[in-house]
């Protein structure tokens, strides 16, 4: 019973700690999280996908935000590769456990070796979109001025400031 009090207070706690949107700023650039695919929205564009955010960070030249883009997709890959190499690992291992004529020992091996490439796999992946975080708000930071303008409209002036 105790058992069942602690499970159900802890859903309830990550309930009430989750959000159900996001903020988006306007005049930023905004990274979207999503578990697949990474989305980047930038003044009013949505850019998904490798080939849109080198268009979107190679145009500004840094080579920080480069190579934050370039971590991002090298762990991105490796991400999925162990990911899925785990799951088939843990596949096989399981397959092996579960005959009769099969090495038992090997079997264990393989389930461990599995869960252990998937869970880097994930680790991996969860660094990648870190990365591109990290990048989208440098980009903020460096590309975030101030602006005055001066505005006239009929027999009015006006002076608008944007911070």
């Amino acid at each position: 019973m105790k058992g069942i009090f602690f499970l159900m207070t802890g859903f309830l706690l990550i309930g009430f700690s989750a959000y159900s949107q996001q903020r988006i700023d306007p005049k930023g650039m905004n990274y979207i999280i999503n578990s697949k695919p990474n989305n980047i929205i930038f003044r009013d564009t949505l850019y998904r996908g490798k080939k849109q955010f080198e268009q979107l960070f190679y145009r500004t030249q840094d080579q920080q935000l480069i190579g934050l883009l370039e971590k991002h997709q090298s762990n991105k890959i490796s991400g999925q590769v162990l990911g899925f190499i785990g799951t088939i690992a843990t596949i096989i291992g399981i397959r092996k456990l579960s005959s009769t004529d099969g090495d038992k020992g090997a079997g264990w091996a393989l389930i461990g070796g599995g869960v252990a490439c998937t869970f880097t796999g994930g680790y991996l992946l969860l660094m990648g979109q870190r990365n591109l975080e990290m990048a989208v708000t440098l980009f903020n930071q460096r590309n975030h001025q101030a602006a005055l303008g001066i505005g006239i409209a009929g027999k009015q002036a006006g002076l608008v400031y944007n911070f």
